[in-house]
């Protein structure tokens, strides 16, 4: 009856939208993020930086992780 909306996709569900991707990758960087920010965090990992474990946090929340999740939410 009418035009279709959405083409029939056949590939993989996590491309299946533009916003699957960023949630994804940004879910998955913030679990790693946690993985290293505790030992650096506790003394344990010297990381190297100009930066100390709350400042590097900080940098990586709004630097890494923010975009990543505002872009998925811009492109839902």
């Amino acid at each position: 009856m009418g035009i279709p909306r959405l083409r029939a996709y056949t590939g993989p569900a996590f491309l299946s939208y533009g916003f699957r991707p960023f949630f994804f990758l940004g879910s998955l960087y913030a679990a790693l993020s946690i993985l290293l920010w505790l030992p650096m965090y506790a003394g344990e990992l010297d990381a190297h930086s100009a930066f100390v474990a709350v400042d590097w946090h900080i940098h990586e929340m709004l630097f890494g992780y923010l975009p990543a999740i505002v872009t998925g939410f811009l492109l839902t």
